[in-house]
């Protein structure tokens, strides 16, 4: 006896499609599960051990994994830079408050987000806020060619600081690479030639430090490392004791082996011929001060870190957010619940065909494609709205691994079949109006599967794309 309903071909299409939607909110739920669980770490103010065990305090002088604290006691040396908002910001405005310090630029693409997100976790931390409120925010730029004050102020408006207690300075190369390699003992250098890529144009440390209110650095912290985050959030409520500065007896910074911390720094004219810079930053040329090229930890410079990109997209989208209007940022949500009312009306046109109520039938099916319509109208207007104010093209998906490869899974299919939706739905309602029920019911077998799955995977990659977990932590 012959089938009755859907063809062999559109079950197994539509098992495919419906398969790849199961799949993708397994893989959602189970992010949730995880995020949760690091929500609840970051939390608490103990920092699971690998044993599951609560990480005792740090003491002064103990170095722990990555952090450092309890350096020889050398202050830092004066310095005089350019605050993003148009004044001037040096060691003696600092003097007599504690404050945490950072090394950033705009251009990248890689752990500079990471950073400045690890940073703003601090600087919004309610705790820190009651515990540590005269604590200061200092925010370096390493790129300072580049970063203008003009740059550095759009920069800084995406993280929505408290310009008192968050500042981003800018100046000469010399005087922050000084600064930076003998002041805090950090490595900073200049990308050149084959080493030179859009967004990775300067490797550097990506240590925050902790300066007590005598401008003497106490302790660096990585800033790509949420235990290293969670420590330095420790010291700052009041939980661990403040390090004090160490023995005075070397000047040197150590390592957490004890061993000195080598430093290289090199500051390039503008002006240089790029064949002469690569020769001058050959591994083997002694740098400034007569030290040895460190081997860097690649927590400590890397640029190529997958969590790091993910925080890079929640930047972008943060960047999209800042620039749009309210009324166009309104949009994305008013889409999603046209999908949704889409979704639902289709399915009270099929409950009502399968009861033969052919009037109310075709009622639920010309509501759902009026929906789709004004869903058309908002989505043409929302992307127009991007390119005009912001000059993108769109969000990017900061989710990663699995959880990014299912978004393509997903994407990619509703981008085909949304584009076919209109020339099918359309020619289903012509074959109705025109009587030709055997053709309509034919058609409308094929297209009621892909005008559902349409609808509802609109509305999960909305979910995706703008209430993921990294973007949220972003963009506030």
């Amino acid at each position: 006896m012959a089938r009755r309903g859907i063809s062999n071909l559109s079950l197994l299409v539509g098992s495919l499609l419906w398969a790849t939607v199961i799949a993708s909110l397994v893989a959602v739920s189970q992010n949730d599960n995880d995020s949760a669980k690091q929500s609840a770490s970051r939390s608490g103010d103990a920092v699971p051990a690998i044993n599951g065990s609560e990480s005792a305090p740090i003491k002064p002088g103990e170095q722990r994994s990555s952090v450092r604290i309890s350096f020889p006691a050398k202050p830092l040396p004066d310095f005089n830079l350019q605050e993003c908002l148009g004044d001037k910001l040096g060691l003696t405005g600092l003097k007599g408050k504690r404050w945490v310090a950072s090394f950033v630029f705009t251009r990248c693409t890689s752990t500079c987000p990471m950073i400045t997100r690890a940073v703003m976790g601090l600087h919004n931390d309610k705790r820190v806020m009651e515990n540590a409120a005269d604590v200061k925010f200092v925010s370096f730029t390493v790129d300072p060619k580049f970063d203008t004050v003009e740059i550095l102020k759009t920069y800084s408006e995406i993280w929505s600081p408290d310009r008192e207690r968050w500042k981003f300075l800018t100046g000469s190369q010399q005087q922050i690479y000084e600064l930076i390699v003998k002041g805090f003992g950090l490595y900073v250098k200049e990308n050149l030639g084959d080493t030179r890529r859009p967004g990775f144009e300067v490797a550097h440390s990506n240590r925050v430090v902790l300066v007590n209110e005598d401008g003497i650095p106490v302790g660096t912290f990585l800033g790509t490392r949420e235990e290293d985050m969670v420590k330095l959030r420790r010291i700052l409520t009041g939980h661990d004791e403040f390090p004090p500065p160490g023995s005075t007896s070397g000047l040197s910074f150590s390592t957490s082996d004890g061993n000195p911390l080598q430093l290289q720094f090199e500051v390039q004219p503008a002006n240089t011929d790029e064949s002469e810079l690569r020769k001058k930053t050959s591994l083997n040329e002694e740098p400034i001060g007569g030290s040895t090229v460190p081997a860097i930890d690649k927590n400590d410079t890397g640029n190529d870190s997958t969590s790091a990109t993910a925080v890079s997209a929640a930047m972008h989208n943060a960047t999209i957010d800042g620039k749009l209007p309210s009324w166009a940022k309104q949009l994305p949500p008013i889409n999603a619940c046209l999908n949704t009312l889409a979704a639902i009306l289709l399915i009270c046109g099929l409950i009502a065909i399968r009861n033969k109520k052919e009037r109310m039938h075709r009622n639920f099916m010309v509501s759902a494609f009026l929906t789709s319509a004004v869903f058309l109208v908002c989505y043409l207007t929302y992307h127009y709205a991007l390119g005009k104010y912001t000059g993108e093209h769109g969000k990017r998906f900061p989710g990663q691994g699995i959880a990014a490869v299912v978004y393509q899974l997903i994407l990619w299919p509703h981008i085909v079949l949304a584009a076919c939706v209109p020339v099918l739905a359309i020619r289903v309602f012509q074959h109705a109006f025109a009587d030709r029920r055997a053709a309509h019911r034919k058609l409308a077998k094929v297209t009621f599967p892909i005008w559902m799955f349409v609808s509802v995977t609109g509305v999960l990659i909305y979910g995706m794309l703008y209430h993921w977990p990294e973007a949220a932590a972003v963009s506030r």
